[in-house]
């Protein structure tokens, strides 16, 4: 594998100056990933803060033992206990079968940069991916794309309720995941690594009941070499060693929400948007009764928290004694859980996507509330995977990857046509219609002054004719198509390995496609290759 950087702007523009180094960091970060220093200041904020080790280190030992996790996640786990050790966090939604590239290259992003710091600062630095099992989204994890017949297809496991349930709830049909995981590889193209592949996935599903367990099962055997660990947000468990804190969210949802408020104000003078969706009556909460999670908004005239349309209501010390008393009816939503995990966890790193980069900045007051300080936010590593067949089709079709990053690939493609064209046909198909239609107009204009009643059918005729130039014109492409159909479809292949539904190749493709072509240690190499935390795209030619 070779490694090329590229500089692309990321998905905001807020991201883009972030790792740019542009933007002013006061206004929204409490340290720069960029400067060497940041993880040793990093490291003395968190030796000045209490968190609640022993507690997190017997729920992650209890989840962990019901996956059979590996003896390295094991070891970092007890790691915690130590107070000088540290965590590098990220997170993101339990997608089936891990969901897009873009979960995996921050898992890798997590696991490379503890190692980077465990290394430099000399203490315990733990890989810890945050599962978003308290997420209700289902339409976000329940699916991935294959291809099939040179198209791009959405496969949907066919078997969710209808409820929002947290995605940790989502049950699991054995059965039907088998049959839709089958399916699914069928597509891929039977290879050596296919049957060992099935079968990784399948021992992966025995031990699952729900879309967060299969998914933990997945990722805690993919990375067990490395000692990854993974925590439920949805934990039961994890739910009564955040229940103070669900306290002090109640007590102080105001200045909470005041607090983003007005930190998006600041930003909107700087030129960026906000990402989110912030209301001055938002509770930052959500109530959740098994089947529905319901977001909890506040009403200050009566004192009460209420979803939406009121169909639970609470006041101020019911919510209270509820979070003291049954924690695992709440749960965070987009502003809250960051606070939650700085509650939670020592945290040296939060590895982050363009989006999460965006609204981060939104959040750096609401920390200051808590005397949390935000940490440092270090973005994801963002890769391109360009297989030798596809780097063969570029270069016979005369093109470059920044032609697809950049769109002009369709340019590319219209100026390769022309080249194999010797004559102009657009050109001569616009003379001919144009000439047509002079030769066309004084036989109408004589039809009209022998019948007016003629109108009609003497521009039906024109149209007629044009018609008829259309089709010709039409069949003259077709067969231009077919005739270079062997060399067209490589602008396809292209498009649809580096940029499918013009999206970046991470959102879409899935791991398992690599690791069924290329085997189980196509993982591992990737692991292994020398990421600089620069925010340069990484296009990883395989």
């Amino acid at each position: 594998m070779e490694v090329r950087e590229i500089s692309l702007a990321a998905t905001t523009p807020l991201a883009t100056d972030y790792i740019n180094g542009t933007f002013p960091l006061e206004k929204g970060f409490s340290y720069s990933f960029q400067k060497e220093d940041a993880f040793w200041r990093r490291l003395g904020d968190i030796k000045a803060r209490t968190y609640p080790r022993r507690e997190i280190v017997e729920c992650l030992r209890s989840y962990h033992q019901r996956f059979h996790a590996g003896p390295k996640t094991f070891a970092n786990i007890e790691k915690l206990l130590r107070p000088d050790s540290a965590v590098v966090v990220g997170g993101q939604q339990a997608g089936l079968l891990t969901g897009p590239l873009y979960t995996i290259y921050k898992i890798i992003s997590i696991i490379k940069l503890a190692k980077e710091q465990e290394r430099k600062l000399g203490v315990p630095v733990v890989p810890l991916f945050w599962i978003a099992g308290e997420d209700h989204d289902i339409a976000e994890v329940n699916h991935i794309y294959v291809a099939e017949s040179g198209k791009i297809k959405k496969r949907v496991y066919p078997d969710v309720p209808k409820e929002r349930r947290m995605v940790s709830d989502l049950p699991l049909d054995g059965e039907v995941c088998s049959k839709w995981i089958d399916d699914i590889v069928k597509t891929y193209g039977e290879t050596d690594t296919t049957n060992k592949l099935l079968d990784f996935l399948f021992r992966c599903l025995d031990e699952s009941e729900t879309f967060v367990d299969f998914f933990a099962s997945i990722v805690l055997r993919l990375f067990a070499s490395e000692g990854l660990v993974v925590l439920n947000a949805a934990d039961a468990s994890l739910r009564a060693v955040e229940s103070s804190f669900f306290v002090s969210l109640i007590e102080r949802h105001r200045e909470v929400t005041d607090a983003v408020l007005q930190k998006q104000h600041q930003l909107r003078q700087l030129g960026y948007k906000n990402v989110l969706d912030v209301q001055p009556h938002c509770a930052n909460l959500f109530y959740y009764d098994g089947r529905e999670r319901w977001l909890l908004e506040h009403d200050p005239q009566k004192e009460m928290f209420c979803s939406k349309n009121g169909e639970v209501v609470f006041s101020k010390e019911e919510l209270i004694q509820l979070a003291k008393a049954n924690p695992s009816n709440l749960s965070n939503n987009v502003v809250t859980r960051p606070l939650m995990q700085e509650f939670l966890l020592p945290t040296l790193a939060f590895v982050a996507g363009p989006g999460e980069i965006a609204y981060w900045a939104e959040l750096k007051e609401a920390f200051s509330i808590f005397d949390f300080k935000m940490p440092p936010v270090v973005p994801r590593v963002n890769i391109t995977i360009v297989e030798r067949s596809i780097q063969t089709d570029l270069d016979d079709i005369g093109a470059d990857v920044m032609d697809v990053f950049t769109g002009r690939i369709a340019e590319v493609k219209q100026n390769w046509l022309a080249r194999q064209i010797r004559y102009p046909l657009d050109e001569i198909f616009a003379k001919a219609k144009a000439e047509i239609e002079q030769i066309h107009r004084p036989l109408r204009e004589i039809g009209m002054e022998i019948d007016r009643g003629l109108a009609g059918l003497l521009t039906k005729n024109a149209n007629l004719l044009q018609a008829q130039i259309d089709f010709l014109q039409q069949t003259l492409h077709q067969s231009l198509m077919r005739k270079y159909e062997t060399e067209l479809r490589k602008f396809s292949r292209v498009e649809m390995s580096l940029m499918p539904n013009q999206s970046p190749q991470e959102r879409i493709w899935n791991i398992f496609y690599y690791i069924n072509k290329y085997g189980f240690d196509f993982l591992e190499k990737l692991l292994h290759l020398d990421y600089k935390w620069n925010g340069m795209h990484k296009i990883v030619y395989i």
